[in-house]
């Protein structure tokens, strides 16, 4: 009886479908292979959810700090101190800034124009002044010619709990208000009138 000796190129296709078929230790590979990317994608949806959880609390807070547009009195620095301390505590952050702007609109020049300007906080800038208004018209509304509104403006940091490829940023909020109740929002700069 003579043997059969296999030719090597024949032995090292039988070892390599012998291992190919064997499926041993397949779920530990893929859960090597896969794990990291299943914990980055709870880890993402996770800061993401967090950046729109933030941008809804810093919309709802600017909005509910709008309270201008009820006045009839003229505003106050307190009254300014006091809305920017209540957006601090609504926000929950470090670092908030706020500008209350109250403008105006002129058909004939087709020009914003400040009646007053205040900011708070950091990071907010510069007060509004009738150079740099109309640098922001494409965010302003369009209005009556006379008429004013009251712009608030709200910023803070927001910096991303996990590091998933995005940079921390600022973010913003924009609100318009017409005065409800008085035809103009006056400020009170503290002499007598």
């Amino acid at each position: 009886m003579t043997l059969f000796k296999p030719s090597f190129p024949m032995l090292l296709r039988a070892r390599f479908n012998a291992f190919a078929q064997d499926t041993r230790g397949v779920v530990a590979v893929e859960s090597i292979i896969l794990l990291p990317l299943v914990i980055w994608t709870y880890v993402a949806m996770f800061s993401f959810f967090d950046m729109l959880r933030m941008k809804s609390v810093n919309q709802k807070a600017a909005f509910t700090i709008a309270a201008y547009s009820r006045e009839t009195q003229k505003i106050t620095e307190t009254y300014v101190d006091s809305t920017f301390t209540l957006f601090q505590r609504l926000t929950r952050v470090s670092n908030p800034g706020m500008r209350v702007s109250v403008l105006s609109y002129d058909q004939d020049t087709d020009k914003y124009t400040v009646r007053w300007s205040e900011i708070r906080g950091t990071g907010a800038g510069t007060a509004l002044s009738d150079n740099n208004v109309n640098s922001l018209r494409e965010h302003l509304p369009i209005i009556a010619s006379g008429d004013e509104f009251v712009l608030l403006e709200t910023w803070n940091d927001y910096k991303i709990p996990f590091k998933i490829g995005m940079d921390d940023f600022k973010m913003k909020s924009h609100v318009f208000m017409n005065p409800r109740f008085a035809d103009q929002l006056k400020w009170d700069d503290g002499a007598s009138s």
